[in-house]
């Protein structure tokens, strides 16, 4: 039997949904409060993740924001899966087939984000072409319709890279091999690599390649440490083939940051690293 997911992320995963839902219907957290009969101060903690919910309050909402059907079962669902009296966990294995929507729900509110990428370009940083090649050399049998679902949805994630209200503070490292490991030809990777000059160039992002150079440190996996400001909360995200894995300790956190910033220190400085990618994409021109 697999283990019951994470109550806190699926506190906070509520949360974000429950106030993107709010502000879509344009209400604020006091009519938002009259509607479940509570104190203001509630739905705030409600939509940080600080606390859960009923069963029926979840529902009083969905119906005063006027969700959708599809709204509401999968709200409905994520919110009967959160027990009664959480335990405390270090971490926790998260099995449910929606473990990506729990990842982009992070992802749409973190304020700040450390991500070391092996093999590929980082999801958030790919071209529409890029990330086509990517899921179709994954999945080749794959129906071209949801491999075009995959696709949207990634560009849709990227507008966390230049929102005005809270820009995101961005730090990638990327492995050297993703600059060369080809995804669709080359004209898909020059595209790419141009991308990636582009992005390097805002403010809020620091991209940076980790070399093939000898004496340089190596880390054969991919991680991603998130920042949500407002919730008060930091996690690191570790992606395998069957699910994903959340550490949330101070001590865990800690830990992976250290990890990341000897992983920065090896790593090219910016300028280096765009004469690098500048120099990778000769070959495909």
């Amino acid at each position: 039997m697999p283990p019951a997911p994470d109550p806190r992320m699926l506190r906070i995963q509520l949360g974000i949904e429950l106030r993107r839902l709010r502000e879509q219907a344009d209400r604020s957290t006091f009519e938002a409060a009259d509607a479940l009969g509570c104190k203001q101060p509630k739905i705030s903690k409600i939509e940080n993740g600080h606390q859960g919910m009923k069963l029926d309050e979840v529902a009083r909402l969905l119906d005063f924001y006027e969700a959708t059907a599809q709204q509401r079962t999968y709200l409905l669902d994520l919110a009967q899966r959160l027990p009664k009296r959480a335990k405390p966990k270090v971490y926790h294995r998260d099995s449910v087939p929606d473990w990506v929507q729990r990842f982009f729900a992070l992802e749409s509110e973190a304020t700040e984000m450390k991500i070391y990428e092996v093999e590929i370009v980082t999801g958030l940083f790919q071209t529409e072409d890029y990330a086509r090649a990517t899921l179709r050399a994954w999945e080749p049998a794959a129906d071209p319709r949801l491999v075009e679902n995959h696709v949207k949805t990634r560009m849709e994630r990227k507008a966390v890279l230049t929102r005005t209200n809270r820009p995101l503070d961005l730090q990638v490292v990327l492995s050297e091999s993703a600059l060369h490991r080809v995804q669709g030809g080359k004209e898909v990777m020059r595209d790419q690599l141009d991308h990636l000059q582009e992005l390097s160039e805002l403010p809020n992002i620091r991209l940076q390649v980790l070399p093939f150079e000898s004496g340089r440190i190596a880390v054969t996996s991919s991680v991603a440490l998130m920042h949500l400001a407002e919730q008060q909360v930091s996690t690191v995200y570790l992606e395998d083939f069957f699910g994903a894995t959340y550490l949330w300790e101070a001590a865990e956190y800690t830990r992976y940051s250290v990890i990341f910033e000897r992983l920065s220190a090896a790593a090219l400085s910016v300028p280096e690293t765009r004469r690098l990618i500048a120099q990778v994409t000769k070959n495909y021109r």
